[in-house]
């Protein structure tokens, strides 16, 4: 019987939540992901929960693919429904999203960030929206992007995939937004020296899990969080508790 196993067993009541899961298909990548595809990874990692979201290529494609990710998580209980922002900046119409999800807008995925989309009318507005409804949003941006946008709205609350490794530096990201109480970091697809270097100097309070489905395995990525060198408690705020409490789940 493996530890990860036994921790599990452990937590009794406890639900895990993976929050960074891709679902549907990828234009750029020439794939599509299942919902069978995801719940078999949940089960083979002792997951319960996850945040779902389009990828981002057929996301810009697709004016309906918010409603359908709504539509998704209403047929599977045991998914949260992430709306997407495409480059038309339009916010939620409703309360049902748990989060909102950011990524390169008008950019180049994975590389590059529009800075004029700082400058649009409608950011104000759309971020707004997002404050009222109290729901946070995961943020992917270059570095210099993502620390304009926080100063810009500062009662916004991130979640920032990957360390920041994504779109620079993770020490960079570390050391710009350690002391900023809105800024959250999922585990996804990051080292564990790099991992473990996050908890030791913000704490676990800031942490969330994610494992970046297809990209990430479920169960390698929970097995980093359930192998830190920390107690029961923290290890239960990163894989459960601080996004539960964060998104109103």
């Amino acid at each position: 019987m493996g530890k990860v196993y036994l921790f599990i067993r452990s937590l009794n009541l406890v639900r895990i939540i993976n929050a960074h899961v891709h679902i549907g298909k990828s234009l750029a990548l020439s794939m599509d992901v299942k919902i069978e595809d995801v719940e078999k990874e949940m089960i083979e990692a002792g997951v319960h929960e996850c945040l779902v979201f389009p990828f981002p290529s057929w996301a810009v494609e697709n004016s309906e693919v918010n409603s359908w990710i709504l539509e998704i998580c209403e047929r599977n209980k045991v998914f949260h429904p992430v709306f997407y922002v495409r480059d038309d900046l339009k916010a939620p119409e409703n309360s049902r999203y748990v989060a909102v999800k950011w990524h390169w807008v008008r950019g180049v995925s994975d590389t590059k960030s529009n800075y004029s989309v700082l400058r649009d009318e409608g950011l104000e507005e759309l971020v707004e929206e997002i404050i009222r409804l109290g729901v946070p949003v995961i943020f992917e941006e270059e570095f210099e992007f993502t620390k304009m946008f926080t100063e810009m709205f500062r009662d916004a609350k991130l979640i920032i995939p990957h360390l920041g490794a994504l779109g620079g530096d993770p020490s960079a990201f570390l050391d710009e937004f350690e002391n900023n109480e809105n800024i959250y970091f999922d585990t996804s697809l990051s080292s564990l020296p790099t991992l473990l270097r996050f908890v030791e100097r913000i704490g676990a309070k800031r942490m969330i899990f994610g494992s970046d489905l297809p990209f990430g395995n479920m169960k390698y990525e929970l097995e980093k969080i359930i192998n830190l060198e920390i107690d029961r408690k923290e290890k239960e705020r990163i894989l459960c508790r601080n996004i539960r409490k964060l998104c109103n789940i």
